[in-house]
C-alpha cells in the first residue's frame, strides 16, 4: 500500500472508531433517563465532526488509488457502512496482491 494511502486508510479507520464511540455514548446515555442536553449535544457534535472526517478520508483514498470517485462517492457517503467497508477491503485485497 502507498504511504499516502496507508495514511488517510489509517485516520479513516480512527474517525470510524470515534464515530462508533460517540454512538455508543449517546445510546448509553439515554438509557439511563434523561440525559444532560449539553452531553447530547456534544456526542451529536462528534458523530457529525467524525461522520464527515471519515468522508473525507475515504474519499482522499478513492482520488489518490484512481478510482472513479462519482460511483464511490454515493457508496461511501449515501452508504456510508456498506461503502466504506467495502472499499477498506478491496483496499486491503489490493495490498496483499502487490505484496505477493
Amino acid at each position: 500500500m502507498q504511504a499516502q494511502v496507508k495514511k488517510s486508510f489509517e485516520y479513516a479507520v480512527i474517525t470510524l472508531l470515534v464515530c462508533g464511540f460517540c454512538l455508543w455514548q449517546l445510546i448509553s446515555s439515554t438509557q439511563d433517563g434523561e440525559p444532560p442536553a449539553g452531553k447530547l449535544a456534544v456526542l451529536g457534535l462528534g458523530l457529525l465532526i467524525t461522520g464527515v472526517m471519515h468522508c473525507v478520508f475515504m474519499m482522499q483514498i478513492v482520488q489518490r488509488t484512481g478510482r472513479n470517485v462519482g460511483v464511490w462517492f454515493v457508496a461511501i457517503v449515501v452508504f456510508m457502512p456498506i461503502g466504506s467497508a467495502v472499499l477498506l477491503a478491496l483496499l486491503l485485497a489490493d495490498g496483499d496482491d502487490a505484496q505477493a
